[in-house]
């Protein structure tokens, strides 16, 4: 009777918590959603657009966008929505969540060792993703809302790998990234070698900003640890670079996107904060 009894327990609690997760993840996300088709994937793609504190009167030479990515899951582009307002209530800004339903793919760069990432589902296809946000999300963007060139990539996991993949490759446009636990394992590590050479070879025309962040404890973090701290290293020793890192004590890597995001916004305030 005890094992019937708990096993039935077992039964609602499972339910409850599928329940829970399932409504969690058909939040509605705040703002403005688009559907676009983009000539570099087959299927359409989605972004969800959120104005904080945007003034029309505001000259558009001086209005902020952050570029949030993963943001299919819309209580993580909420949060991150909500944490800005919070932190920088008068500073007028526009924030753009991209999809990633295809995030092994489209958030990994290319990748130099094949057997290394044979374990992700059809990896290396970030140069789309960064074509798609240049030539497709950003135009439309600055003429839907009058932004500036002004600009913040944002992102988590490999979301981090993918926003600083955007960075090397394009420090001219995109001078401002806030990575949370990115995974700069990937493809035996090939990541901390594109950040050496672009370190080596940076002669950049005002400052970059970069926040990292790691978790700590829980395997994923274990692993992604030494290299996050060894990118810090590097980009620390480039004068052209405003480096700000945090160790986390968080012990679970899906949980370092919360306060890794909140101290991130809060310790890129002097981008942040310009013209402003």
């Amino acid at each position: 009777m005890k094992l019937i009894l708990s096993f039935a327990l077992f039964c609602i609690a499972f339910c409850l918590n599928s329940n829970a997760q399932a409504d969690f993840y058909s939040l509605q996300a705040l703002g403005d959603r688009y559907i676009y088709d983009s000539k570099y994937f087959n299927d359409p793609r989605e972004i969800q657009v959120y104005r904080c504190g945007v003034d029309a009167t505001l000259e558009s030479d001086s209005l902020l966008t952050i570029y949030v990515f993963d943001a299919q899951y819309p209580p993580t582009f909420n949060l991150f929505c909500s944490t800005f307002e919070l932190i920088y209530p008068n500073v007028a800004c526009v924030i753009v969540g991209v999809s990633n339903p295809n995030r092994q793919s489209e958030l990994t760069p290319p990748y130099t060792d094949f057997d290394s990432v044979s374990g992700y589902d059809n990896p290396g296809k970030a140069d789309s993703l960064l074509l798609s946000l240049k030539n497709e999300v950003i135009p439309f963007i600055k003429s839907k809302y009058g932004t500036s060139s002004r600009i913040i990539l944002a992102g988590h996991s490999l979301g981090g790998t993918f926003v600083t993949y955007a960075m090397l490759a394009n420090p001219d446009l995109f001078r401002c990234i806030l990575a949370v636990s990115p995974n700069y394992v990937y493809s035996q590590r090939m990541m901390i070698d594109r950040i050496t050479c672009f370190a080596d070879e940076c002669h950049e025309n005002g400052s970059l900003y970069i926040y990292l962040a790691n978790g700590k404890k829980d395997k994923m973090e274990a692993s992604f640890t030494p290299e996050i701290k060894k990118a810090a290293d590097i980009f620390s020793n480039c004068s052209e670079i405003v480096l700000n890192y945090d160790s986390l004590n968080i012990e679970k890597h899906s949980h370092t996107i919360f306060e890794g995001y909140y101290r991130g916004l809060l310790k890129l305030d002097n981008y942040i904060k310009q013209a402003n």
